[in-house]
């Protein structure tokens, strides 16, 4: 048992580590096309997991997850989320000009705000053609195999896993600041003002078992639909 847990912690939280940092370098590098160099100025336009790594967010925590998940005797022991450093940016140096017209301040933030999602949906679509390609060459995909398939997949639903749990509109989660800039003025405000006095509340209730409520039955969908969908292809 010992031997598993410190496999399933080493594989799954170091592949979570390097999700996470291309997730938060992508929020960064978008910042600083849009004109903000905030984050590069502070040493966070990097790929370097070490820039980014949380020590309880990115680490302590999604390490109990494996550990009590494994433990139960889960085959395929994932956390339900994980989070870096929040990257850093300044909004009002937001002020790239497209044809001699300033980017309005809310498309920025939109930006800004979906690129860590979607880099983490870019991972998963590119690991997932690699699955797809070790299977045909013969490696074997189950979930309680230690194949390089099967590490590959499991940093497919690591990425879709980040990208689920950040679109969630709770601050301070990206999904927040997608469903701010989304919303006509009237309802962003009211929406900011609920979400200041209940984002932690909810947030809280996320990490005491909210998160696996809401999560786990999409992470099942989506593990069986993606098996169905490399076995289809090979």
């Amino acid at each position: 048992m010992l031997q598993q847990i410190v496999f399933n912690v080493v594989t799954t939280v170091g592949m979570l580590i390097l999700a996470i940092a291309v997730h938060e370098w992508a929020h960064v590098a978008t910042a600083r096309f849009f004109g903000d160099d905030t984050g590069e100025r502070m040493g966070r336009l990097t790929l370097n997991p070490m820039a980014h790594a949380d020590p309880i967010w990115t680490v302590a925590l999604p390490t109990f997850f494996v550990v009590m998940q494994t433990l139960a005797g889960a085959a395929f022991a994932v956390p339900f989320f994980g989070a870096g450093k929040p990257a850093p940016y300044t909004p009002m140096r937001l002020d790239r000009k497209f044809n001699g017209k300033r980017v309005n301040l809310g498309t920025a933030e939109l930006f800004v705000a979906l690129a860590g999602p979607v880099s983490n949906l870019v991972l998963a679509l590119i690991t997932t053609v690699v699955v797809i390609g070790l299977v045909r060459a013969g490696q074997p995909l189950l979930v309680d195999a230690p194949s390089l398939a099967t590490l590959a997949f499991k940093f497919v639903v690591l990425n879709l896993g980040l990208l689920l749990f950040n679109l969630i509109p709770v601050p301070p989660l990206d999904g927040s600041k997608v469903l701010f800039n989304l919303l006509p003025r009237p309802l962003a405000v009211k929406y900011e003002a609920l979400c200041d006095a209940l984002s932690w509340v909810l947030f809280a209730a996320l990490i005491m078992g909210g998160a696996r409520v809401i999560l786990a039955p999409i992470q099942r969908f989506l593990i069986g639909g993606l098996l169905d969908i490399v076995q289809w292809t090979t």
